[in-house]
């Protein structure tokens, strides 16, 4: 049935309750699981050079930040017992909702899962959670795991 499952993952206590509820379900199903992780924070080249940031150092910066997310991924998904899994790991940059939504449009998921928490601030009320906004304009089934803290 779920041949194939697009996990958004940042790192967030909400984003692990889903990676775990992702790993049962591709237990169940012998799914592949793609896990992506957007950095809003990088910028692109064109950024850097008008912000007059040094390049070399900035994506030195951003290359240790992607290993160090990427190992946290690896163990999240060992600690779940996820290790038998056919899994993939994306680092993106950008808007996390967009990226998200351009992601699954390329590798045609059976199923989205994402976490949430609700709206815990003003801009999510104005702008939508990355959640709600995936939500919105997914073409692919989205499965919303709440934040149970």
């Amino acid at each position: 049935m779920y041949e194939h499952i697009l996990v958004a993952v940042d790192l967030s206590p909400r984003a692990c309750n889903a990676l775990k509820h992702a790993v049962k379900i591709a237990h169940l199903f012998n799914s592949k699981i793609t896990l992506i992780n957007v950095h809003e924070e990088f910028l692109d080249k064109t950024e850097m050079i008008m912000s007059r940031i040094s390049l070399g150092n900035l994506q030195e910066t951003f290359k240790d930040i992607s290993i160090k997310a990427k190992n946290e991924i690896r163990h999240l998904i060992e600690n779940l017992d996820g290790e038998d899994l056919d899994t993939d790991i994306i680092l993106k940059e950008g808007r996390a909702p967009k990226v998200i939504i351009d992601f699954s449009n390329m590798i045609s998921p059976d199923l989205i899962i994402m976490g949430s928490n609700g709206k815990d601030s003003l801009s999510d009320y104005i702008l939508g959670t990355t959640t709600s906004c995936v939500v919105d304009n997914s073409k692919y089934p989205v499965l919303v795991v709440p934040d149970m803290q």
